[in-house]
């Protein structure tokens, strides 16, 4: 049977994207619409968890160098996905207390330059944990497709094994058939030998039978 891993991949890869993406526009919409994002990425992030799961579970079958291998790279996911839920309380935090801390800063004076500053911080920190997203989406778009690829050769080569085993019985028949003929023949053959025995030993015994006869005769004419 088929591994699902490389779709559980392919899917982590979409969600956490789209995870990326949600939060970085988190801190640049208005009420309304951050509640929106806000419950979209806690619903993303669930999902991304449920898939990291079933990657677990799919791997737990496989065998010792192999699960090995695939357990590293879901703890890679693991790692990513709680570096985005940290990105994201990060980020949430900042929309939460902005209302406040504006307020504060205008009376300052220093409003405009501190929010600023600390949004395109946000901005330039969401564009890199969504380009690393990019880049994880291709992987595993890569990966789908060598596996894809890996079980049409095996596909190949077990059609290739089937057409050898169906040529090897087809021989074995042959050759079965072959056996058949010869033994019908030896058998023909043995039938005939015990045949011409017989008749051998019948005229024996006539030649026999006549000379006794012929040396009786010979010694009652005496």
């Amino acid at each position: 049977m088929a591994s699902l891993l490389p779709e559980f991949e392919q899917q982590f890869a979409a969600v956490t994207a789209d995870i990326t993406s949600k939060i970085c526009h988190i801190s640049s919409r208005e009420s309304s619409e951050r509640i929106s994002l806000i419950q979209d990425v806690e619903n993303l992030t669930e999902e991304a968890r449920e898939l990291l799961e079933r990657m677990e579970l799919e791997v737990r079958d496989l065998e010792p160098v192999q699960r090995e291998k695939l357990a590293g790279r879901i703890k890679s996911y693991q790692v990513e996905l709680k570096r985005l839920e940290g990105e994201y309380a990060r980020v949430r935090a900042i929309t939460t207390s902005e209302g406040s801390t504006r307020a504060e800063l205008l009376e300052d004076g220093y409003a405009g330059v501190s929010v600023g500053e600390e949004q395109r911080q946000a901005l330039l920190d969401n564009s890199e944990t969504l380009e690393r997203a990019t880049v994880r989406l291709s992987q595993g778009h890569k990966i789908a497709l060598e596996t894809e690829h890996i079980g049409a050769q095996i596909l190949n080569d077990l059609y290739s094994q089937r057409q050898t085993i169906s040529h090897a019985r087809e021989r074995l028949r042959e050759t079965d058939v072959d056996l058949d003929q010869s033994s019908r023949v030896l058998n023909t053959m043995l039938r005939q030998v015990l045949q011409n025995r017989f008749i051998l030993y019948a005229v024996f015994i006539v030649v026999g039978v006549v000379i006794v006869f012929a040396i009786y005769l010979a010694v009652r004419r005496g």
